[in-house]
């Protein structure tokens, strides 16, 4: 992220990251705006004349590539002269020469962002079409990370995961699409329902806290509500009333893909929940449980030799940030197999 050649002001206006920030703030822009803030205390008048000129057209609707940026940018200093400048002359020659080019440089500004903001090509089809397409975040298997929505909601976001969502969140409703499994932090808004929509399930909030468990390979998705009241619909019976099934803290529904069945029960909030911590919790778990979690934590590929020497196989134990050499160490200890880890690869033997 580097701003462009050219007085600061115009570079801030010709900055789409700069742009993005004004509008929607996130946690990993700010530092970098207020970071450079701090190292350039020369241009802190031009960047807060760039951030409020920005604010007051909010600029919400859609988003402008950096090609049509820079053309429209240039047509306003390079072309016809601005009519806010043409118009405001004798009012300029009033001012001494450091307020003139002040003034001068609010003028250009401000046409410059009502060019870009009422141009005829500004809502042309294929710009309009890019800005309706989803954000999309995901991790691979191994990765885990935190997300901020345009409202303000935090996702814990687990490996092998991931969410789809409207830049904006633009329409009567904050929807989300999730693969995979996600904790969600909701922000407040009793106007605009928040929807977490799974292959299996359609589940509503306003203002709660709640884990979703939704990986495509697995036939039950499940939900699991920490804090406030969710409700809770099958995908393919969103207008049926007979459908819902209203939640509170402490409860689960689980949703099977294969059948449409629901199971509603109470949960271990160690268990279902822990993981955004950094904590892997087994219960009971199946061998076959043990190698799935372990190779989405740990982002390696489990290979398993002499498979029917496990008998009968439960395991039951927490780790909390460990490394896959110590849990290995230990489950190995436990089941009595041996193991090697070589790149990417992890070979059991029993």
């Amino acid at each position: 992220m580097a701003l462009k050649s050219g007085n600061s002001l115009e570079s801030l206006l010709m900055d789409l990251n700069f742009r993005d920030w004004v509008i929607q703030s996130k946690p990993e822009t700010e530092r970098y705006w207020k970071t450079w803030l701090k190292n350039n205390p020369d241009k802190k008048e031009d960047f807060l004349l760039a951030k409020e000129l920005i604010q007051k057209l909010e600029f919400k609707r859609v988003k402008v590539s950096e090609e049509r940026y820079d053309k429209i940018f240039e047509k306003t200093l390079l072309g016809k002269k601005s009519k806010y400048a043409s118009s405001n002359q004798h009012f300029l020659k009033k001012l001494d020469l450091r307020s003139y080019w002040r003034v001068a440089a609010m003028l250009v500004a401000a046409a410059f962002i009502s060019l870009l903001y009422f141009s005829d090509q500004f809502y042309d089809a294929e710009e309009m079409a890019g800005q309706m397409e989803m954000i999309t975040k995901s991790n691979d298997a191994g990765r885990k990370s935190q997300i901020y929505l345009p409202d303000g909601t935090i996702v814990w976001l687990n490996s092998q995961s991931s969410i789809q969502y409207k830049p904006d969140f633009s329409g009567s409703t904050r929807s989300v699409e999730l693969s995979g499994e996600a904790y969600f932090e909701v922000a407040k808004d009793p106007s605009k329902k928040f929807i977490v929509k799974t292959s299996a399930m359609s589940v509503t909030a306003i203002g709660t806290q709640f884990n979703v468990n939704a990986y495509s390979s697995v036939d039950r998705h499940q939900v699991a509500l920490a804090e406030g009241k969710i409700m809770v619909q099958k995908t393919d019976k969103l207008n049926e009333d007979d459908q819902k099934v209203y939640l509170d803290p402490g409860q689960s529904l689980s949703v099977f893909k294969s059948n449409g069945q629901m199971i509603q029960s109470s949960f271990d909030p160690k268990k279902i929940l822990s993981w955004k911590d950094g904590i892997i919790y087994f219960e009971d778990a199946v061998f076959e449980e043990v190698v799935e979690v372990l190779q989405r934590w740990y982002g390696k590929t489990i290979i398993v030799q002499n498979i029917e020497k496990a008998g009968q196989w439960q395991f039951s134990s927490e780790f909390n940030n460990e490394t896959l050499e110590n849990v290995m160490q230990n489950i190995s200890y436990s089941k009595n197999f041996g193991y090697t880890i070589e790149g990417e690869t992890v070979n059991i033997t029993f």
